[in-house]
């Protein structure tokens, strides 16, 4: 909510205020755990969450109607910024899976049910940190952040029947990886 404070204390808020607070509480989550799962740094994926609410109400008060699917063009601001991100940091790996920064849902009420819900997470997460970056972003969008191959399409540049074929490829060879 730091950023929501900050745009009403420079008065650029004005413009429908209720509705940009409502993207905010439906989006932020998942922006976050995207960019967090991108960049593997707390900090850094909290800054890229903020400057992408921040671009997006820039645009969004100068372009307002333009913006047909507002959580796909989230997503698609939050991947040029991670791209920036790794540019100005002249990095070349872009994901370093470490299960501690995902969330975990909780699969039982007991300790043995969560332990071994974290080590089958581990031991998918260290798969998938062999396949290719792309084919990481696109099971990222499309089974952790849950986007519509339409709204991933948007996100990517590719079509959605591009997405569709690519997010089936991507699972699978993880499937294979899974089971050789």
């Amino acid at each position: 909510m730091m950023i929501l404070a900050s745009l009403l204390a420079h008065g650029t808020m004005a413009h429908d205020p209720k509705e940009f607070i409502d993207l905010y509480d439906r989006h932020s989550d998942a922006v976050y755990r995207f960019i967090l799962f991108k960049v593997s740094d707390r900090e850094a994926a909290w800054d890229l969450t903020q400057d992408c609410f921040t671009k997006t109400w820039e645009y969004w008060r100068s372009e307002k109607g333009s913006v047909s699917n507002q959580k796909a063009f989230l997503f698609t601001v939050a991947r040029n910024l991670v791209i920036d991100h790794w540019r100005a940091r002249a990095r070349t790996q872009t994901v370093s899976l470490d299960v501690d920064t995902i969330d975990i849902a909780e699969k039982g009420n007991g300790t043995h049910d969560r332990l071994v819900l974290k080590d089958e997470t581990q031991s998918v997460m260290k798969l998938i940190g062999n396949l290719p970056e792309s084919d990481r972003e696109m099971l990222t969008l499309r089974y952790t952040e849950e986007l519509s191959f339409k709204e991933i399409a948007k996100v990517t540049g590719k079509s959605i029947i591009a997405a569709r074929v690519h997010a089936h490829r991507a699972l699978g060879k993880l499937k294979r990886m899974i089971t050789p």
